[in-house]
């Protein structure tokens, strides 16, 4: 017999559905609207990417800070300060007089997603039975491809009618309506914040949150100050001397940064394995698609938002629908599937993309078929990630889970920034298809571990 889903359940998903909407807005529509700030500000370019890769470094560095914080205190009380966090940022973006300010204002809107992101479904699977986390899970999941499809289409239409400030305006507006929402909504006492009076590592925590911060600086910023500049270098390597100190003081806390603990149960290691390969892929194609149309076709921004529309929302509808299979017949087919779909998404790009303007005969298709491999892998990784894990450690497995995934992000991009380069134009086209050769290599990578690792059998 079904358990009846509490309508303070579905209120709970509901407001996270809301906020996770606006991680893609705050991201896309700075992008969109960059050339216009640097037109305002007149800085320089360097400085002023700061407020794009301020907030990738930031959400990235303090993602298992978020998740902890979330089990220690309680995922409602951290997901409504997070919020409060990304709704000052958003402000400050609003009315900052400066550039020093506005990337001010991102980092500190990092700091908030960062913080609220793995408490909100945290904040939804403790009001949903078990049996239906799969279902709360492909809801939840879907938001963030149906926030990329509207946002970069919003963005150029609020940057067609006023300036930029606007679009900072409008996400500081539904961050305060969803902090009004999550106001309503009562804590589940019985199970949130069970860690609280536990010593928290004053030491390892920050020298955690340094080690992930300077890995993301030196992937973020290798393309734009060169993979041998001294920036870069030393990043890596403050990296890679903070890592082993980090794990020692890690592994002795009753409420660890990371719980390398969660990395015995199979399913979570296997989704977090596969999720690498598969967010890798499903990001970068971002950076390409864009360029292509820019420099290749000659689009104009709203004729970008829309034609790689169809790519996102396919991908949150066909999420929501992926709970309802999971409950009835495990993951492994459905990642089977996704992967599959993932890698002829890749050869078709490989194939038919070119310098031709044949949106519908030579773009399209390959849109739908990573939409539906987006749709079919992303809800099902992150739901099978959590699928045995206790209640109590909801917040750490999803940071964990999101870190893993917002690294091999920026990885990928950096890896297809060397490959294109410069070249623009037609010129460019055989670094594109030599980008797509790569994305489908990792496709097909992940697409082999699902059907060597990932368990047999109904339910897995």
């Amino acid at each position: 017999m079904s358990q009846r889903i509490s309508r303070s359940a579905w209120y709970a998903l509901a407001i996270s559905v809301f906020a996770m909407i606006l991680l893609p807005a705050a991201l896309t529509g700075t992008t969109i609207a960059f050339p216009e700030i640097e037109l305002d500000f007149g800085s320089n370019r360097a400085t002023l990417s700061w407020i794009l890769s301020g907030y990738a470094i930031t959400t990235a560095a303090f993602t298992l800070l978020g998740g902890q914080l979330s089990d220690r205190l309680g995922s409602r009380p951290m997901f409504t300060r997070g919020m409060a966090l990304f709704f000052l940022g958003s402000l400050l973006c609003t009315f900052s007089p400066s550039v020093s300010l506005l990337i001010a204002g991102r980092t500190v809107q990092g700091i908030g997603a960062a913080i609220y992101a793995p408490a909100s479904l945290a904040m939804v699977l403790l009001r949903f039975h078990k049996s239906q986390h799969a279902l709360a899970i492909g809801i939840w999941a879907a938001s963030v491809p149906i926030g990329s499809a509207l946002s970069p289409t919003i963005a150029s239409l609020i940057l067609e009618i006023t300036d930029w400030r606007w679009m900072f305006a409008v996400q500081t507006i539904a961050a305060l309506g969803v902090l009004i929402a999550i106001g309503l909504l009562k804590a589940k006492k019985a199970t949130e914040g069970i860690f609280k009076n536990e010593t928290l590592d004053y030491f390892g925590i920050p020298i955690g949150t340094a080690a992930i911060g300077f890995l993301a600086l030196g992937i973020v910023q290798g393309p734009r100050w060169g993979w041998g500049s001294w920036g870069v270098v030393l990043s890596f390597l403050a990296s890679a001397l903070l890592f082993p100190v980090f794990t020692y003081r890690n592994k002795s806390q009753v409420v660890p940064l990371i719980d390398f603990k969660l990395f015995s149960i199979p399913t979570f290691a296997t989704a977090n394995v596969v999720s690498l390969g598969v967010s890798l892929v499903g990001s970068s194609v971002w950076l390409l698609w864009p360029i292509h149309l820019s420099t290749v076709w000659e689009y104009s921004q709203i004729q970008i938002g829309l034609a790689i529309t169809p790519t996102p929302l396919l991908a949150g509808v066909v999420s929501i629908g992926t709970g309802r299979w999971v409950q009835n017949y495990g993951y492994r087919g459905i990642l089977l599937l996704g992967t599959a779909l993932l890698v002829a998404a890749n050869c078709w790009f490989i194939l038919f993309y070119g310098a031709e303007v044949n949106y519908w005969g030579r773009m399209f298709p390959g849109l739908v078929l990573y939409g539906l491999a987006m749709g079919l892998t992303f809800a099902p990784l992150n739901s099978a990630a959590l699928s045995e894990v206790s209640e109590h450690v909801y917040g750490r497995a999803n940071a964990t889970f999101l870190t893993g995934r917002a690294i091999c992000s920026a990885v990928g991009i950096a890896i297809l920034v060397a490959i294109i380069g410069d070249s623009t134009g037609s010129d460019a086209l055989p670094a594109f298809r030599n980008a797509f050769i790569f994305l489908g290599g990792v496709s097909a990578l992940s697409s082999s571990m699902v059907a060597a690792i990932w368990p047999k059998g109904p339910q897995t």
